[in-house]
């Protein structure tokens, strides 16, 4: 693991390439694990992830949003991003093999495994970041301005080549 200034660190992704083969090379993929029905910290996150894509029109961006309960109902899951999708375009994530969810609970995705664990309404509120280059995660623990160009100027100078 990696640290930016200290507040952004960054994770090889072994899957990333192949889980998000389909996006168009140069996107930036942000993705936001939360809870379907969340009322608290979810809704802050999707509206830095519209305010991020408003701010920031020229960068080719994807959102998703990591459905972190595996019992969640495909229509529950549309019926709850079906309103971010009037000024997002967001789309739901699962993880769907063992290693991707190991991978997002190493990195502190809350995934509930009890019903009872999920009425809390607690998860964290990082975002992740994957680059065009597929290869590394970041993992951010918030989203604005500062932070993105924070980011993307040293992404850019540590591996230029890299990125597309």
């Amino acid at each position: 693991m990696a640290f930016f200034s200290g507040k952004t660190r960054f994770v090889d992704c072994p899957f990333c390439s192949e889980k998000f083969s389909k996006e168009p090379k140069d996107t930036w993929i942000w993705i936001y694990p939360g809870l379907v029905g969340c009322g608290k910290k979810c809704p802050l996150a999707l509206e830095a992830l519209r305010r991020f894509g408003e701010r920031f029109p020229e960068v080719k961006t994807s959102f998703y949003f990591l459905v972190t309960d595996p019992n969640e109902s495909k229509e529950d899951i549309e019926s709850y991003l079906s309103y971010y999708r009037k000024s997002l375009n967001i789309q739901a994530l699962r993880p769907e093999t063992d290693e991707e969810i190991r991978f997002y609970r190493k990195l502190g995705a809350y995934l509930p495994v009890h019903p009872t664990l999920k009425k809390r309404d607690e998860h964290g509120t990082q975002f992740f970041l994957i680059p065009p280059n597929r290869d590394v995660l970041y993992l951010i623990p918030k989203l604005g301005e500062k932070e993105w160009i924070e980011i993307r100027n040293e992404i850019d100078s540590e591996r230029p080549t890299d990125l597309y």
